[in-house]
């Protein structure tokens, strides 16, 4: 391709024939023809020529790469290049790196005189943003005409590698709870109910309340008898239903309301995993949804919703909880509890009439919305700083108790979370949901 000042050369020189025509110059004609000449065959060698990588063999060596980064942390890339062609050329390599991978140290590019042997080391920092699977690369090559008149460029094969920009929490907190997290005794809360289930749970003293019909008669005598208390089985259904609109990217990266979000509906998954008994499934939804996974239970369906959230990552739109709810009336068969994870900035005019709907079909809905003034820190102390950052918040304070204000008079359960998490009000609403079947 030709480059600007190949562009601009040939119009010059153009021009400069042009007017030595038109002043009948001569010696103004003679230079002009030999610069027009000298230009247009410089182009037309450097385009009849084949140039590629079989031309100009470059090679690209990664020495260190990240895998997998969380969001807001760093990591070091150092790749080698090497020049193994013949003819001496003037090129530059350059590592495309991908939008959510900022580059903070170091130099991507490298733009040389490259002659055979010459090895050129690019060593640089990076910094994930937003979470997902991204492509470090490919490292493409540019070279240019002795004079900078043309261009061609094209990428190195098999240079590029896949980097994971997931936050820790739905990797390591999936399926590796701590024993002391869901203990059968959760603060005040049963996660665990006494009641005449299939599962024996202990022996006790006969209390006047209890049915006769399970007193353990072999190992009772006269004056002390004793009852079988058994585990009560659960088996309820849980739908996961999360805002994946910009709304929910209030805060710092790996720490704003939609990361929040996350961590605590991976939670419940691991909950439910660990429990044997529910099921659980997934809903992300914007004005439409993006993505549905059913109620199910197993390892490998509790696998896929932890692998999905941790790639979960926002898209365009204002979500709309009445389409959700309406969408979730039609898809589910069974009694459902919905824990919804949203910053509610979409439409609401017809969530009186499709959550009456809903709530005919037996399910339930549980919203979390996120406190988004108090996702970010405090701004230096200066005078302009504090009287936009108080009108702001006091704003987006007001707008949220009024929504709150909204769902809570329509009987929804309300239970708003900041930057520290979401994960006590999860855990607090699945544990008396999973006691008692109501929060």
């Amino acid at each position: 391709m030709i480059s600007r000042r190949g562009s601009l050369s040939l119009l010059a020189s153009a021009g400069a024939v042009f007017l030595a025509v038109y002043t009948l110059n001569l010696l103004l004609l003679a230079g002009a023809i030999a610069v027009f000449a000298a230009i247009g065959g410089e182009l037309l060698r450097f385009h009849l020529r084949a140039l590629g990588p079989a031309d100009f063999p470059f090679e690209a060596t990664r020495n260190e790469a990240p895998r997998v980064l969380s969001p807001g942390t760093g990591a070091t890339v150092e790749l080698v290049v090497r020049y193994q062609g013949t003819r001496p050329v003037q090129a530059e390599v350059r590592e495309l790196l991908p939008s959510p991978l900022t580059l903070v140290a170091g130099r991507a590019s490298e733009t040389r005189f490259w002659r055979r042997g010459d090895a050129v080391r690019l060593r640089y920092g990076v910094r994930a943003g937003s979470r997902g699977s991204h492509l470090l690369g490919p490292v493409a090559v540019t070279v240019e005409s002795p004079h900078g008149l043309a261009w061609a460029q094209w990428t190195l094969p098999s240079s590029h590698q896949p980097v994971r920009v997931v936050p820790q929490a739905p990797i390591e907190k999936a399926h590796r709870i701590g024993p002391a997290l869901l203990t059968p005794m959760q603060g005040r809360i049963t996660l665990r109910r006494r009641g005449f289930g299939t599962e024996f749970r202990s022996l006790r003293p006969y209390q006047l309340s209890d049915d006769i019909r399970h007193v353990a008669w072999k190992r009772s005598r006269p004056g002390q008898w004793y009852v079988r208390e058994f585990e009560q089985e659960s088996r309820q259904d849980f739908v996961l239903l999360l805002d994946v609109t910009p709304a929910m990217t209030a805060g710092l990266p790996g720490e704003n309301a939609l990361d929040r979000a996350i961590e605590a509906a991976s939670l419940v998954i691991a909950a439910v995993a660990r429990g044997r008994e529910d099921r659980v499934g997934l809903l992300t939804y914007t004005e439409k949804p993006r993505q549905y996974l059913r109620p199910e239970r197993g390892e490998f369906h509790f696998r896929r919703l932890a692998e999905n959230l941790a790639y979960l990552r926002p898209s365009e739109g204002t979500f709309d909880l009445a389409a959700a709810l309406d969408l979730l009336t039609k898809r589910l068969s069974r009694n459902t509890h919905v824990l919804a994870f949203s910053a509610l900035d979409g439409p609401r005019d017809r969530l009186h009439s499709v959550y009456a709907r809903f709530r005919t079909r037996g399910h339930r809905l549980y919203v979390f919305p996120p406190h988004r003034s108090e996702f970010y820190p405090p701004l230096p102390p200066t005078d302009v700083a504090e009287i936009a950052l108080g009108w702001a918040e006091a704003e987006e304070r007001g707008r949220l108790e009024r929504t709150i204000a909204e769902l809570r008079g329509e009987g929804i359960p309300t239970f708003p979370y900041d930057r520290r998490g979401a994960t006590t009000q999860v855990l607090s609403t699945y544990g008396q949901l999973h006691a008692w079947g109501m929060a």
